[in-house]
Parts: C-alpha cells; sequence; structure tokens
C-alpha cells in the first residue's frame, strides 16, 4: 500500500467530507483540495501509514459512498439495458424492492460492499490515485456482475408477484359468477395431512367434492390435496368458509391464498368440536 492514497469525486463531494470528518468510529488524516486544472474534481488525501484496520474503516466508508451515490443509477442501467420490455412503472416498482434484499447473504448490502472493497484492494496495490467515476465505471465489474444477478431475482420476484395477483382476481371472479352457492363449508385440517370438507349440517362431503377432480380411489400427495382444496372451494364458491384446526396447517401459503380471493368469508375456529376431531 501507498504512503498517502487520494480520491478524485466529482460533485457532491458534502456527502464523502461528511462522512469522512464524522464518522462515528474514526478519525481520519485527510485533506481536501481542489485541482486547479479540474475544477469539478476535489480530491481526498488520505495518510493510512501503517494501521491497516484505519485504512480498512476508510475504504469501508467510501464503499459505502459508491453504493449510496451510484448503486440505484447502476441498477437503473441495467433495467433499461436488459429488461426493455418492462414499463418505466414496473422498473421503479423493482428498484424499491432493493431494500428487501438488504439481508440476502448472496446478494445483500453487505456481499455488495464486501465486492467493492475487493476492487479497492486490489487497485490500491498497483495505484495511489483513485478517481471514483472511473474506478466505478472501469474497475467494479465482479460488483456490477452482483448487481445483474440481483436485478434479475428482483424482476423475477416482481414478475412472479403480478402473476400471483393476477391468478388472486381470476379465481375471485370464479367466485363471484358461481351460483347458487352453500351458505357455509367446514374445512378441517387432519394432523396426518389432507382436509376433510363438511356441510352447514356438518355433514361430510369430502368424497363428493373431491370425486369431481379424482377418478377412482388414488393415494393423493399432500401437494395434490393443497392444489385440489382450492379447486374444490372455488367450485363450491360458499357465502363462508370457516377453518378448523389451523394449528395444523402446514401449507400457510394456500390458506393465504384462500383468505386473499374469499376475504372476510373465511374465518379460523378458535377451538370446537369439529377441531378437536380432525
Amino acid at each position: 500500500m501507498f504512503d498517502r492514497i487520494t480520491l478524485g469525486v466529482n460533485g457532491d463531494t458534502n456527502l464523502i467530507k461528511s462522512r469522512l470528518y464524522n464518522h462515528p468510529e474514526c478519525t481520519f488524516p485527510i485533506s481536501v483540495a481542489k485541482d486547479a486544472s479540474a475544477e469539478a474534481v476535489t480530491y481526498i488525501s488520505f495518510e493510512p501509514s501503517d494501521d491497516l484496520l484505519v485504512l480498512d474503516r476508510y475504504l469501508n466508508v467510501v464503499a459505502e459512498y459508491i453504493i449510496e451515490r451510484y448503486e440505484t443509477r447502476m441498477i437503473r442501467r441495467i433495467l433499461e439495458e436488459d429488461y426493455s420490455d418492462l414499463s418505466i412503472l414496473h422498473k421503479r416498482e423493482i428498484l424499491k424492492n432493493v431494500a428487501c434484499c438488504t439481508d440476502d447473504p448472496e446478494f445483500g448490502y453487505n456481499a455488495r460492499k464486501q465486492a467493492i472493497l475487493l476492487s479497492m484492494y486490489d487497485y490500491f496495490k498497483e495505484e495511489s490515485l483513485m478517481l471514483i467515476e472511473g474506478f466505478v465505471t472501469f474497475r467494479l465489474k465482479e460488483y456490477e456482475a452482483l448487481l445483474a444477478e440481483l436485478t434479475e431475482r428482483l424482476v423475477e420476484a416482481y414478475i412472479a408477484q403480478r402473476e400471483y395477483e393476477e391468478f388472486i382476481e381470476l379465481l375471485k371472479y370464479f367466485v363471484n359468477i358461481q351460483q347458487p352457492r352453500p351458505a357455509l363449508v367446514h374445512v378441517c385440517v387432519r394432523p396426518e395431512g389432507g382436509y376433510t370438507i363438511l356441510d352447514e349440517k356438518n355433514a361430510d362431503i369430502t368424497s363428493r367434492c373431491f370425486s369431481d377432480f379424482v377418478e377412482g380411489e388414488l393415494l393423493l400427495t399432500e401437494e395434490a390435496y393443497d392444489d385440489l382444496l382450492i379447486s374444490v372451494l372455488i367450485t363450491l364458491a360458499p357465502e363462508k368458509i370457516s377453518v378448523h384446526g389451523g394449528e395444523a396447517i402446514k401449507n400457510r401459503e394456500l390458506f393465504t391464498t384462500i383468505t386473499r380471493v374469499f376475504e372476510d368469508k373465511v374465518s379460523y375456529c378458535p377451538g370446537c368440536a369439529l377441531c378437536q376431531h380432525t
């Protein structure tokens, strides 16, 4: 490492100066000066001497600055270049979801900062002057690759969520056009897996309901039971659904979907005779 490291920063110098001067853990030996031949660039010089811990803290601050100043711009460019079929509104929504990945071990904030730090350490093995704009543009390929993977994951999650919302709306439509409909259906969750369906008189109608979708006596997996349950409920389209034995529910997403589709028609029984005999 060099005895003196200098950063050249375009524009927004107040942010990095305030970070360096007022960092809660560090007192940095730095100096700030304007280059007479390039007034737009502020040079921030740092003297690491032999204290690698102070150097590490300094570079951490710079990495955080790069993320704060450039990351949104870089992800926006990836969206423009690789996902041109998405609307401006959709791209804005995807950008908002970056914060949802903050703690992700592979793409989260710390992983992204670490990618920048490794590039900076490699850079300062050879150079003592870093122009931030040029460094971000030409020397952060691993960080850019990480952002590209993060963006791909965010786009896939966003599209999946949109498709799920469209699916919910379609199911709601099917429920609303069904006539006539029973006043009440009981869904009893079995601890060993599967469901028992009862009518408003507590008569077991499971076989009759499932026979519309399954031919003969088939051994169904839990996933098949889940798929059949929502199909049965859509077909019945009851005015009320009472869920019993809720503590035995394994597929929470399924019942979230059922609640989304039927909304206030769904209730979860706090405990009754049906719950005890599921």
